[in-house]
């Protein structure tokens, strides 16, 4: 088995890091194979339809989309992507109760709901210092404290006319909303090195109940601190500890399973070092 090198972090990779640290390794250090997600397929196809309208809004053309053609399209593209990497959908993760049928009735169910909303609130999408609308926005730098680039792509940056504030806000197709500001924090902070304006509030959009969630508020999230818990997660991976501290609660929802030995995976033996008959070769 061949170890990769890292070049980056991102909140999702730290978010992964800590829900299991061998999940982790198999994901972003080694070529193991990823199990196709339902829901992450569902998941994308809302944030790119929501993204079309939002730029399509923009140039004043919102009347002209139409969201069961755009389900249509961006939910195939992305089955057919799945498709590809393992044919078999028996083995796909999903939640039982939402197959691929009901995706086709809840996903542009989960678009209007954004779209409804975006028609009744104030909020305008901000525009950056370099003209750039802030939908799907590319965030990623280096913050103080911390080695690498961190990795960060915005869904949106609004910003409240009435308040003068600039909110991010994160499309979230899942049930439960997020556990804390993390990821709210680290777009902030990245927003602040590389535009040099402070985001005010962070907020995830609750799809399935067509409103906003929780709000956090970001003042405190300098790139300094930010910056430091980054720094504090390469050195857990400088560390070169990788259990399997998630097993079995988070085994559900982990895409690289096959290759774990913790989770008997068929693939493990070339994929984990912890399995005794594999050999770790790094690049």
């Amino acid at each position: 088995m061949w170890v990769k090198q890292l070049k980056h972090l991102s909140h999702s990779s730290r978010e992964s890091l800590e829900r299991c640290a061998k999940a982790w390794f198999l994901k972003y250090m080694t070529e193991a194979p990823r199990r196709p997600a339902l829901w992450s397929a569902g998941g994308s196809a809302v944030h790119e339809a929501t993204e079309q309208y939002d730029r399509m809004a923009l140039m004043g053309q919102e009347s002209a989309f139409n969201v069961g053609f755009a389900w249509e399209r961006l939910f195939s593209a992305l089955l057919d992507k799945a498709r590809k990497a393992e044919p078999n959908e028996n083995v796909w993760a999903r939640s039982p109760s939402e197959p691929i049928e009901v995706w086709n009735v809840n996903g542009p169910a989960f678009v209007r709901a954004y779209l409804d909303w975006r028609k009744r609130s104030p909020y305008e999408i901000w525009t950056t210092p370099d003209n750039l609308p802030a939908i799907e926005l590319d965030v990623s730098g280096m913050l103080p404290g911390c080695p690498v680039e961190i990795k960060g792509y915005v869904d949106r940056i609004f910003r409240d006319p009435v308040l003068d504030k600039l909110i991010i806000v994160d499309l979230k197709t899942g049930k439960r909303p997020p556990k804390g500001p993390e990821q709210f924090a680290a777009y902030a902070a990245l927003v602040k090195v590389k535009y040099g304006v402070q985001c005010d509030i962070g907020v995830p959009f609750m799809n399935r109940k067509g409103t906003l969630g929780k709000p956090y508020e970001l003042a405190e999230y300098t790139p300094e601190a930010v910056g430091a818990a980054f720094g504090e997660v390469w050195d857990t991976i400088q560390a070169g500890e990788f259990p399997a501290n998630g097993f079995p609660s988070a085994c559900f929802v982990c895409d690289v399973g096959a290759s774990c030995a913790a989770n008997n995976g068929p693939l493990a033996a070339q994929f984990d070092p912890s399995h005794p008959a594999n050999e770790v070769i790094p690049f």
